[in-house]
């Protein structure tokens, strides 16, 4: 046993509690909450919290298997110890504060409709084992670790922080969608049905963020990277699906709340939906592209420019896939509320999605022009792509809020659209300056 060991096993251990005891919070409050306003339904709120409590409880499990596993390994590196901690971790904090979020939704549901507290209960463990997925992909990569005597490559951090922040995201918006769910259910009972082929629809596509970091890490597996080309390719799918997983699951929800306010709308609602799930994912498009021109490239001179070009687009993939979420949230929203708009409202979604989606291009351009460089300095390469990282991240977010609030005001004022859509363009092109100053910085970096 090596003392280095203990490095991944409070990784694994401690990130995953982190996000466990996080979800168990969430859905402990809202029990307590609710049984104090039903006295009579005490010891069915209290099954359904034990139960809860205990579906969540699962991931700090996993974490705990693997510090278990990280402290009887012998001759083990830090890389691997590091690696293995991370991809459970993360994973796993991800799903316990997703499942926490969800279980929580189906407590609610069952306070505002008594009627339903079965059905809702069922649906909670579908949801929870569904959300748990996330977790078992961070348990694989951790294991696949754990077995890859004599640990002589130097990857496994990049191997854990593709799987790990990628699952952390998705997790997280697989709770979001899942609660607004449970709420649906409770006030439309006789469409419970149909919202739980909503659900799983949400579900399976904002699962693909995941499914990229899982693919990423397992073509990493039995590569010859050095240590920050690993990281760069990890950051790079890690945080645009961190970014997808959790921008797709608050559109979604956005999404069921329309349902439900207008079910004559649904099927228009749900092909919007779909559209604009596509659009977000485009971030962990991105960001799988780089990860994989990072794997494949051969001949490193210098591998710390690798960090850059994962942080460049990772960075700023994370900020836009978000801001995508608020704004399409709102969207689908006003959809339900208002069908009359409902053109209007598709064509500055396309609009407010196009001009986000240029802080992620930036920061994908500087991307590419790090990889094409073989003879750069590696710290300027980072610097570099730590400048429009950030700065796309912040922009990303910024510009979602602005184009959220623009749909906020054209819903409570119609007739004014057309002057509040061109302040809307003007602030976002006023906020997006903060992007282009980090562009510059990296450019004059990256032809210094």
């Amino acid at each position: 046993m090596d003392i280095i060991n203990y490095i991944g096993a409070g990784l694994a251990v401690g990130l995953a509690g982190i996000g466990v005891a996080i979800g168990q919070g969430f859905l402990a409050k809202a029990s307590v909450e609710v049984i104090g306003k039903r006295k009579e339904m005490t010891s069915f709120l209290l099954t359904v919290t034990i139960l809860g409590i205990a579906l969540v409880e699962s991931a700090a499990i996993y974490g705990l298997i693997v510090a278990f596993q990280l402290i009887g390994t012998e001759a083990m590196t830090l890389n691997a110890a590091i690696g293995a901690g991370l991809a459970i971790g993360l994973a796993g904090a991800g799903a316990g504060i997703g499942e926490g979020i969800l279980v929580a939704g189906a407590i609610k549901g069952i306070d505002e409709n008594p009627k339903m507290k079965m059905k809702l209960m069922t649906f909670m463990v579908l949801f929870v084992a569904l959300v748990e997925s996330a977790a078992i992909y961070g348990l694989v990569i951790s294991m696949q670790i754990l077995g890859s005597a004599p640990f002589e490559s130097q990857s496994y951090i990049g191997m854990g922080l593709s799987i790990g922040l990628a699952a952390l995201g998705v997790a997280i918006g697989h709770g979001l969608l899942a609660r607004k769910t449970m709420e649906a259910m409770a006030q439309r009972s006789e469409m419970a049905g149909f919202l739980l082929t909503v659900t799983i629809l949400g579900i399976a596509l904002v699962e693909s963020a995941a499914i990229y970091g899982l693919v990423v890490a397992l073509s990493i597996v039995g590569k010859t990277l050095p240590l920050y080309a690993s990281i760069g390719a990890g950051v790079a799918i890690g945080l645009t699906g961190l970014g997808a997983g959790i921008g797709e699951g608050i559109l979604v929800s956005g999404a069921i709340s329309a349902i439900v306010r207008n079910p004559s709308q649904k099927t228009k609602i749900i092909t919007f939906m779909v559209l604009f799930v596509a659009l977000a994912e485009v971030t962990a498009i991105y960001g799988l592209i780089v990860a994989y021109g990072i794997i494949n490239i051969e001949n490193i001179v210098d591998s710390t420019k690798f960090l850059g070009a994962g942080f460049a687009v990772g960075l700023a993939g994370l900020g836009v896939a978000i801001g995508i979420g608020f704004l399409a949230q709102e969207s689908l929203k006003i959809m339900g509320k208002n069908p009359n708009m409902i053109k209007f409202l598709l064509t500055i979604s396309i609009l407010g999605v196009a001009l986000l989606e240029s802080a992620v291009i930036y920061g994908l351009v500087v991307s590419f022009q790090i990889l094409g460089k073989e003879t750069i300095d590696g710290m300027i390469a980072f610097g570099s792509g730590l400048a429009i990282g950030l700065a796309g991240l912040g922009a990303g977010l910024g510009e979602g809020l602005i184009v959220k609030g623009a749909m906020e005001g054209m819903n409570k004022a119609p007739e004014s659209k057309g002057k509040t859509l061109a302040f809307m363009v003007l602030f976002v092109a006023l906020v997006e300056v903060v992007a282009i100053y980090g562009l510059i910085i990296a450019m004059q970096g990256l032809y210094k």
